[in-house]
């Protein structure tokens, strides 16, 4: 008794906890657009909203049904409006507004809230909802959370039961559930963070969704207006993520099919006549990463106090060095070391004496000399162009050879079909901007993460 006491609470603890991580409601204006583009209230056509939270989608199709089928008797609306919420207050406070609309449409207040009660299941979705079609619409605010930041009691059982593909966050884990649960011809009208669409974690996901169903809407939404926080959670900024309405139809009736190719919600697939992707004409990669200052890269100081010699200091810079889009001297430099050729004894000392600012996952068990990512390959006998990997603008700045790049910035060399000048005429125009940021991951504050994978990909035009 004492162990299922144990048991129970720490699952009502984590469900507390996941609901206060993903307790974003979604705003009134945005769940009346995402129901517009629905074929419901029609017939016998069924709706779920699989994580109901307080009810704004059930409360606004509830009202549209009502609209309809003002006569509807009450077996009929529980069976064609339905939620799942797994947070026990959430759920109450869904029943208690659904029951309020069923008294303004005439029930009286133990009739409504009959009904309310047999139309919202206080249960985890994901475990326990349908595993069979069930619904014609399945609508919603699907949650978003990593599954690393869930509580160790619920991470556990969506592991051992969730097929792996949409364990990367609960937003695929619901997508995956919700299709599965969608009967023939329906639709799936929800609030999305964009990144599953364009994510390659997230491409078998695409692959299997796809397989039925397919993009008929996708529009972007505002976040800091799509969203708010129900009155018993705490105030604070907006979800980071950037939300998109989308509506999922079968494929014969989608516009988009879904696959593992990523879908840009900003991008528009004109043609590039007289372009060749970047990586035809250039070598893109990321600069190395050696780890703390103080370590394998140090200032000349440190360099002469540890009497490591001058033929083995290559000197650095990373995006700190960009400021106004220019590039500014290096005042830090890399120890040149080599696989399998042991170093001078004043760099042993000097690597030995300072390992401690290398986490223990990242140190070499056997030439311990050398950095977490080698850089002995690269040529840096010719200038390159640097862009910083979380940007607000594409600006390549120029640097000169002989100077290494580090910290996973985005390194690009002329590969010889194009001269370096010409790559960055090529890489400053407006139009490789629109591109990239059509693509590219949005951050916050009008930043977005720049990958090799896109920049590899973006067309340019050499003249």
């Amino acid at each position: 008794m004492e162990l299922e006491l144990f048991e129970r609470n720490e699952m009502e603890e984590a469900i507390e906890r996941l609901h206060d991580a993903t307790a974003f409601y979604t705003a009134e204006p945005v769940v009346d657009q995402i129901l517009a583009r629905l074929a419901w209230p029609a017939g016998e056509r069924r709706l779920c909203d699989t994580s109901c939270g307080d009810g704004a989608f059930l409360v606004a199709a509830l009202q549209l049904l009502l609209e309809r089928e003002p006569g509807i008797d009450d077996g009929r609306l529980a069976y064609l409006v339905q939620g799942w919420e797994i947070h026990y207050f959430a759920a109450a406070e869904c029943r208690r507004r659904l029951a309020h609309i069923l008294v303004q449409h005439g029930r009286s207040p133990s009739s409504a809230e009959s009904v309310a009660a047999a139309m919202v299941t206080c249960g985890d979705f994901l475990l326990d909802g349908p595993s069979d079609p069930a619904w014609d619409c399945v609508v919603g605010n699907p949650p978003f959370l990593r599954y690393a930041h869930l509580p160790d009691v619920l991470r556990a059982e969506y592991e051992r039961t969730l097929p792996d593909y949409s364990r990367g966050d609960m937003l695929h884990s619901f997508i995956d559930r919700c299709a599965r649960t969608l009967r023939p011809g329906g639709e799936i009208a929800i609030v999305s963070s964009d990144r599953w669409l364009f994510s390659q974690c997230s491409a078998q996901l695409r692959e299997v969704i796809g397989e039925r169903l397919g993009v008929h809407h996708l529009e972007r939404l505002a976040c800091s207006s799509a969203f708010y926080r129900p009155k018993n959670r705490r105030a604070g900024q907006p979800p980071r993520i950037h939300p998109v309405a989308l509506v999922l139809r079968e494929r014969s009736q989608a516009l988009t099919a879904l696959s593992r190719a990523p879908i840009y919600p900003d991008a528009e697939e004109a043609q590039h006549a007289g372009c060749r992707p970047l990586a035809e004409v250039a070598h893109v990669r990321l600069a190395p990463w050696l780890g703390k200052h103080g370590l394998f890269v140090v200032d000349r100081g440190t360099a002469a106090a540890a009497m490591i010699p001058s033929e083995l200091l290559v000197p650095v810079v990373d995006t700190d060095n960009i400021k106004g889009g220019r590039l500014s001297e290096p005042t830090k430099f890399a120890i040149r070391t080599y696989r399998n050729i042991e170093p001078p004894e004043a760099v042993l000392r000097h690597l030995d004496a300072n390992m401690h600012l290398l986490a223990r996952t990242k140190r070499r068990t056997t030439q311990r000399w050398l950095p977490p990512e080698g850089f002995e390959r690269m040529d840096l006998d010719r200038p390159s162009l640097l862009i910083p990997r979380i940007a607000n603008c594409l600006r390549p700045v120029r640097v000169p050879a002989g100077i290494l790049p580090l910290d996973h910035g985005i390194s690009i060399v002329s590969a010889g079909a194009a001269t370096l000048d010409q790559l960055e005429e090529a890489l400053s125009r407006p139009e490789a901007e629109v591109w990239v940021r059509a693509r590219a991951p949005r951050l916050e504050n009008g930043y977005f993460s720049c990958t090799t994978t896109l920049l590899r990909g973006l067309p340019v035009w050499i003249a």
